[in-house]
């Protein structure tokens, strides 16, 4: 790229900002390290500003003092000028944070034209895919460093534990669990399970909750956003998963429906159909659409980046649970990532399949690592497809774990329903409660006996049941 198109396309607003960061820091040193911190020398357009931020950042790391004359002497005489011109052209050090805001939005969005423009050229679709890349990881950009120190946290601790606000946490619509599990903006929860034992169905019935004072965003690479919904609408409403499918909804069911429309669309989920997008495409999209809390179904399915797309799986999940793990941590969202369990091993005495452990997590061990939270569902049963689900809390960073929660799942209302310890066991084929009932219901809340169907939903003031 010549200078004389850089210079072309430079607008008079990066050019001031430019100027403004490297002022501040030759005017004050106590603005270098911060600085430094969250600015990059690829922000700077203009190669004579570029080897002014490269010779200051070689300074302070060499532990030198900077100033317009050390700068000159490391950079060179012909410098001279330009160091007191942009002494002169700062007004002051004190804004140095707008300048580096102002200076990471320009130079992003002149990147990003850059990249326009080599991709409208692009030869071939590897090409095109990796300028795609690079203008997500311009997107998302380098964090700032959060920071504070032991005096800090001191004062603000109290701030925090005053007792005048009671701490949110995401409400998991299980009493067990939200006294155990305490998510936070940032964790990363992993929801574990073997094929067909209702990962899916689980996760949807814990947003539906959630999403009443989060927004959620639901990236899903086995199902499309219609079937997702469907499942919701079954689930929430106790409706036969099986009629929807096959489209034979009556007059009555309509009717139903449209009395349940408020329940239906209150929790503030947006499903997202996700097969071939990476964390990088996460990571914008989530960004561009301000969600607090992200599911991910599932983690081994996320697309790579070409580079990595020839590695082996281990390493490539390896890539996925990290990068998840560091966007969650980063942006202060959220991250609920299904995963796959490896196929259990039979019992040579029993012929049974043991219960599931968290080193049965399949591809990698980062997971293990990365997750502050790992929920285990498996059947009770392995070989009986009905048998009772259970969910088992393998690792909490910030509670007690090893807790283990029986549900029964009911594949066509696409609804678990906990079984309270010590209850009867309930019956399969048990019929679910009176409509009047189903919509009272605003949790998973315990099988006292027989079977009894329940979902978060919102709850209302003043529900009227259904015809």
């Amino acid at each position: 790229m010549s200078e004389v198109k850089t210079n072309a396309m430079l607008t008079q607003t990066m050019l001031d900002a430019q100027q403004g960061v490297l002022g501040a820091m030759l005017i004050d040193p106590d603005t270098v390290g911060p600085v430094l911190s969250r600015v990059r020398a690829s922000d700077f357009t203009l190669k004579q500003y570029r080897t002014i931020f490269q010779t200051i950042q070689a300074l302070f790391q060499s532990g030198k003092p900077v100033d317009g004359i050390t700068v000159r002497e490391n950079a060179g005489a012909q410098f001279g000028d330009l160091l007191v011109k942009l002494i002169d052209a700062t007004p002051t050090a004190a804004n140095v944070d707008e300048y580096v805001s102002l200076l990471k939005r320009s130079s992003t969005l002149y990147y990003l034209q850059e990249l326009g423009t080599q991709l409208s050229e692009a030869g071939s679709l590897d090409d095109a895919q990796e300028l795609l890349d690079k203008s997500m990881q311009l997107r998302v950009g380098k964090p700032e460093v959060q920071s504070m120190t032991f005096a800090e946290g001191y004062e603000q601790f109290f701030d925090r534990h005053d007792g005048a606000k009671k701490p949110e946490y995401l409400s998991w619509g299980v009493p067990v669990l939200d006294e155990r599990v305490f998510a936070e903006p940032g964790d990363m929860v992993i929801i574990a399970g073997r094929t067909s034992d209702g990962k899916t169905a689980l996760a949807l019935q814990f947003v539906a909750g959630i999403g009443l004072k989060h927004r959620v965003g639901f990236f899903s690479y086995e199902s499309t956003k219609d079937k997702l919904f469907d499942r919701h609408v079954a689930s929430a409403a106790m409706l036969s998963y099986t009629t929807i499918k096959r489209n034979q909804l009556t007059e009555d069911h309509y009717q139903e429906l449209l009395e349940l429309k408020d329940k239906l669309t209150a929790p503030q989920v947006r499903l997202i159909d996700a097969a071939g997008m990476t964390v990088l495409d996460i990571q914008a999209y989530s960004q561009a659409h301000h969600f607090d809390v992200i599911v991910v179904d599932y983690l081994q399915k996320v697309a790579v980046p070409s580079w990595l797309r020839r590695e082996k799986e281990y390493d490539r999940v390896t890539h996925i649970s990290s990068s998840l793990q560091q966007f969650g941590r980063v942006s202060g969202t959220t991250v609920i990532a299904l995963s796959q369990l490896s196929r259990g091993e039979r019992d040579k005495k029993s012929g049974k399949v043991r219960d599931p452990v968290i080193s049965d997590l399949r591809s990698s061990g980062q997971i293990e690592q990365d997750a502050d939270v790992i929920m285990l569902l498996y059947r009770e049963d392995y070989d009986d497809k009905q048998s009772n689900r259970i969910l088992q809390l393998a690792k909490n960073k910030e509670g007690e774990s090893m807790d283990k929660v029986r549900f029964r799942f009911d594949g066509d209302l696409q609804t678990f329903s906990r079984i309270a310890p010590g209850a009867e066991e309930p019956s399969r084929k048990a019929s679910p409660p009176p409509r009047s009932m189903q919509m009272k219901i605003t949790e998973i809340t315990d099988v006292a006996g027989a079977a009894e169907i329940d979902r978060i939903f919102p709850p209302e003031k003043e529900a009227s049941p259904c015809k």
